[in-house]
């Protein structure tokens, strides 16, 4: 089959095994998401420090947009209570209205960022499999690590006012864009 025939077939996206073999990476990486606790809290923190970095500079990022004046920013992982670590944080001093909803929901963006690699991945890099597979592993990591903590989704609704503004200039967006 010649090459234009194979992007026609496949819609420019490689070999379809190649995806199905980014599928089983991915449910790899979750079991092993699930599983790298019981080697130790040093093998955790190791896994999980890529994600947090991550998370923590998407709260930290949109803080300073949203004029919330993040006053502090760890990566330092630390032991809150028995099996209980804290891996980053992010101090905000004030968290207002206009800045506590985006600045604690921030780290969901990371979904977008990971369906800009999944669109423009083919564009930067060849469409073979150690390629593809580096696709599905940075796209795990993204959408794994935009999942809001508890303490986020606390921060989010800790504004009525800032859920109020929130909710109207959505709504106005969505009717803007219907």
């Amino acid at each position: 089959m010649n090459g234009m025939a194979m992007q026609t077939l496949t819609g420019g996206w490689g070999e379809p095994w190649h995806h199905f073999a980014g599928v089983l990476l991915v449910i790899l990486l979750a079991v092993l998401q699930a599983r790298v606790g019981r080697a130790g809290a040093f093998w955790m923190i190791c896994w999980a420090l890529p994600g947090t970095v991550l998370h923590e500079l998407a709260h930290l990022i949109v803080a300073v947009v949203t004029g919330g004046r993040p006053v502090g920013f760890s990566i330092v992982p630390h032991r809150e209570s028995a099996g209980v670590w804290r891996l980053g944080s992010v101090t905000i001093s004030r968290p207002g209205p206009i800045s506590a909803l985006p600045s604690a929901l921030a780290p969901l963006a990371l979904n977008l960022v990971a369906y800009y690699l999944f669109r423009n991945w083919s564009r930067w890099y060849p469409l073979d499999l150690p390629h593809t597979l580096m696709m599905y592993a940075a796209i795990y990591l993204f959408s794994y690590s935009s999942i809001p903590s508890g303490q986020d989704v606390k921060v989010a609704l800790s504004s009525r006012t800032g859920m109020a503004l929130y909710t109207v200039l959505g709504t106005g967006w969505w009717f803007l864009l219907r």
